[in-house]
């Protein structure tokens, strides 16, 4: 019998101060327990938990003394949060709502506005070959500095001529980091 204190679909508020070297973590959230990395990976850990957070999406790992339990069984809700965040990516992927909405891009941007906006050129996976949030970081920034004049001013026509070029010049095996 495992000892642990999650399970998958447990609705859970994750700690309002998660310390310094998770700062960068959703914080004061609700979120939905998707598995422990026991689950996950086999082992005995069973105090690191993947969660769903709301309006976020798939994080790990959180800690078992950062969460609290909500309730049980939450199964309906992670579907309808699920259901959301699929809606809101297709939008947000949109090369027409891009530069409709350019200055909220460059200053917020999504990694659905990203990805479609490095596809235009090639750049067909923001991670690189090796999945890495590093070469993912890096790969966004450099598309928006190469997009920021063409969403400035919605210029998506400009947008779609200069990815042209764009591929031309660079080619991205596997999605490699520029």
């Amino acid at each position: 019998m495992s000892d642990q204190k999650f399970h998958r679909g447990d609705l859970v508020r994750i700690a309002a101060d998660l310390g310094p070297s998770m700062a960068h973590f959703e914080a004061d959230r609700d979120a939905i327990v998707l598995y422990s990395y026991q689950d996950r990976y086999g082992g005995s850990n069973t105090d690191s938990y993947s969660l769903w957070v709301e309006g976020r999406g798939p994080v790990s790992w959180y800690y078992e003394d950062q969460l609290t339990l909500i309730r049980r069984d939450a199964v309906d809700l992670l579907a309808q949060w699920e259901a959301d965040d699929e809606r809101r990516q297709t939008q947000e992927g949109d090369l027409d709502w891009i530069f409709t909405h350019g200055e909220e891009v460059l200053h917020g941007c999504s990694g659905a506005s990203a990805q479609a906006l490095a596809n235009c050129f090639g750049l067909t996976n923001l991670w690189g070959a090796r999945g890495e949030g590093f070469d993912y970081a890096i790969n966004a920034q450099y598309t928006l500095a190469l997009a920021a004049p063409f969403l400035t001013t919605g210029d998506k026509a400009g947008w779609l001529a200069k990815s042209v070029e764009l591929a031309k010049t660079l080619n991205y095996p596997g999605g490699q980091t520029p």
